[in-house]
């Protein structure tokens, strides 16, 4: 099977910026997500809560969904936090990748392949004026 996306795979540096770069847009996208999953349940559940919430006289079934419900919100919210402060070091952590890497590879190795590829063209103009 051919893969069909080059992958850089001829200098580490470049790998360092591309692999973080993925991190970012994943982490943006599970972030996206975790809000939405998050923002669902609230609205689900927020006129039942409402409801019961309402009522000064509530039946015991009442009362234990009530507190089911008040749970579930408050779980809800923290895993959110959780969530959140966990894709923000991924995402942290993925800048700082990118920022290395490309610095890296545009510091240190990509001068050092400009001169190759003009030492070869200043060869390949001698060896062509040579032969001529």
């Amino acid at each position: 099977m051919e893969n069909r996306v080059p992958l850089p795979t001829d200098n580490i540096y470049k790998f360092y910026a591309l692999f973080g770069l993925l991190l970012i847009i994943f982490s943006i996208g599970a972030m996206l997500y975790v809000n939405q999953s998050t923002n669902d349940l609230a609205f689900e559940v927020a006129v039942e809560y409402e409801t019961l919430k309402a009522e000064p006289m509530r039946s015991v079934a009442d009362g234990a969904r009530f507190t089911v419900l008040e749970k579930k919100l408050e779980i809800a919210g923290q895993n959110k936090k959780t969530f959140m402060f966990c894709l923000g070091v991924i995402i942290t952590t993925g800048s700082f990748m990118v920022w290395y890497g490309f610095r890296k590879w545009h510091t240190e190795v990509q001068p050092v392949q400009d001169e190759i590829a003009r030492l070869n063209l200043v060869k390949l103009r001698r060896e062509v004026g040579d032969d001529a």
